[in-house]
């Protein structure tokens, strides 16, 4: 799993290392680690190559338009979720192929 972040290395490391979560995440991408950041794909693309997984084998999860706009615009799957700062409405307009009400949903797809 990677992460995907826009802020930069020292706040998105703090915040992981708060919750005690990097030991759950291969790939660490932040908001200075590719040329753009989202909602471009560039960082989404970085976390691919990174992992080495082709980019249409990956899925974003986000709770952002910008996420969603970002997985998409590499030629991820988007899934949004319910439990952040988006709107269902929003983050289906922006074309997010599913949406979720929280992260615990993923293991219902996932599985």
């Amino acid at each position: 799993m990677a992460v995907i972040s826009a802020r930069d290395e020292h706040g998105t490391m703090a915040f992981l290392e708060q919750y005690d979560l990097v030991k759950y995440f291969d790939v660490i991408v932040t908001g200075l680690s590719a040329a753009h950041t989202k909602p471009y794909p560039d960082p989404v693309l970085l976390a691919a190559q990174k992992m080495n997984v082709a980019p249409q084998n990956c899925l974003m999860i986000g709770d952002t338009t910008v996420d969603i706009r970002a997985g998409r615009s590499a030629g991820a799957q988007t899934v949004g979720v319910l439990c952040g700062f988006g709107e269902e409405a929003e983050l289906k307009k922006m074309g997010a192929d599913m949406i979720l009400k929280d992260t615990t949903k993923l293991l219902d797809i996932l599985n």
